[in-house]
């Protein structure tokens, strides 16, 4: 659906910014693909090039087959339309109606005035504003506000929806309600979601893949629960440092016992693999910490585990746990 490769652009001023440095990244149709990174790291610039808001300086740009660089102004405007974007700040006309500022894109594409009323209606069912048609922006909460931009951004009836930072302005019960509306359009119209944010808990709540950006460059790319459970880069793993991962106390790492941290993913998170461990192999297990999530529908769990026993025994009880694919480290 789309495809970047080798896509560069830098900004010149007092000084040069290199904001993007050579990025290879491609986005299957029907996904919702995450783009997370902290302040300064090229998201919104990565994202603007996939319109062409931004044009690269050097590289290409695929969308539906399309090479989207060499576009002329008529042609990119058409392939535009089949690209809705949402923005964290909104972006509505103040002097418009919930109805108007929908139909909006429609009225600039010339379409029709029956049209126009039908699919605002539409789209006003959709995200559950049908009440709020006649009202006016400064009239809307912020979540009621997001929802206008993204019946909005659906009135052309895009294939692919933009989202920078869609939930950055808003509070969590705001924002979880925002992720399960874009989580049911995914879902009810088959589009590709591409969605760029800081906020690890939006690309655990609702991504099937997730790219982590730092200083331009994509450090590592997968699907969300490979990413977060097993990260390989060190941008990664600070980010995810927190949130899925815990500090360990440092008395516990000077503990003369075995230390152990586990990752239990998908199926795996619902085995009594601890308790057949400590039956077999005679050990002693005992829990420090222990969490459990979700990622999208996929169930993840963590524990800080403390073994006692032979060292026999517990390198044995370890062998164990590795034959079960429990992703596991040796911390003392």
């Amino acid at each position: 659906m789309i495809r970047l490769k080798g896509v560069t652009k830098t900004f010149d001023g007092k000084t040069t910014v290199h904001a993007l440095r050579g990025i290879d990244l491609h986005i299957p149709a029907g996904q919702i693909f995450g783009i997370i990174g902290q302040s300064g790291a090229g998201k919104s610039t990565l994202i603007r090039c996939i319109n062409m808001l931004e044009k690269p300086d050097q590289g290409q740009v695929w969308v539906d087959g399309v090479l989207m660089n060499e576009l002329p102004p008529a042609e990119l405007r058409q392939e535009r339309k089949k690209i809705g974007m949402i923005f964290q700040h909104f972006n509505l006309l103040s002097s418009r109606t919930v109805a108007g500022n929908i139909a909006f894109p429609l009225e600039i594409a010339g379409a029709k005035r029956s049209t126009i009323e039908s699919t605002v209606n539409e789209l006003l069912a959709l995200v559950g504003l049908e009440d709020k048609a006649n009202a006016y922006p400064a009239q809307l909460s912020g979540g009621q506000k997001q929802r206008v931009g993204i019946a909005r951004a659906l009135a052309t009836k895009p294939r692919i929806l933009l989202c920078d930072e869609a939930t950055s302005a808003l509070d969590p019960e705001t924002t979880k309600s925002v992720l399960q509306l874009l989580k049911t359009i995914n879902q009810e119209l088959g589009l590709t979601i591409v969605l760029i944010t800081h906020e690890m808990t939006v690309i655990q709540e609702i991504c099937d893949t997730v790219a982590v950006l730092e200083d331009g460059v994509v450090q590592e790319w997968g699907p969300v629960v490979q990413v977060f459970t097993r990260p390989k880069a060190e941008s990664t793993k600070r980010m995810i440092r927190g949130s899925i991962s815990t500090q360990i106390p440092q008395e516990l790492m000077g503990s003369e016992k075995t230390l152990l941290k586990l990752s239990f993913v998908g199926q795996l998170a619902h085995e009594p693999v601890i308790s057949q461990m400590i039956r077999k192999y005679s050990v002693d297990a005992n829990i420090l910490f222990g969490k459990i999530d979700q990622m999208k529908d996929i169930p993840f769990g963590m524990l800080l585990v403390e073994l006692s026993g032979s060292p026999e025994h517990i390198q044995d009880a370890i062998h164990f746990l590795q034959a079960q694919d429990v992703e596991l480290e040796v911390l003392s």
